[in-house]
């Protein structure tokens, strides 16, 4: 795996409930919803993604962007998540 950097992450409390406005799925199964969201962005990549992680930490997906901005958007329409709730670092 590529070396990469923590940008921001995110614990999901009882306020953030997925909205069913996306579905993701891994080995053609229905990933259930996640415990904490991360964006990381991988050394050799200029993009950074929206890593999905259940309670013990184990990736269940991701998604790609082009900005912590777009990543933080798709974690809005997904979880209702606002901006100023991140931690960044």
């Amino acid at each position: 795996m590529a070396d990469h950097r923590l940008c921001c992450k995110m614990k999901l409390g009882g306020s953030h409930r997925p909205t069913g406005k996306t579905r993701h799925y891994r080995s053609g199964e229905a990933c259930p919803p996640p415990a904490e969201l991360r964006i990381v962005q991988f050394s050799d990549d200029p993009g950074f993604y929206l890593l999905y992680h259940d309670a013990t930490g184990t990736e269940l997906t991701d998604t790609y962007h082009e900005s912590i901005a777009e990543a933080k958007a798709q974690a809005e329409f997904e979880f209702e998540i606002k901006p100023e709730e991140w931690e960044c670092s």
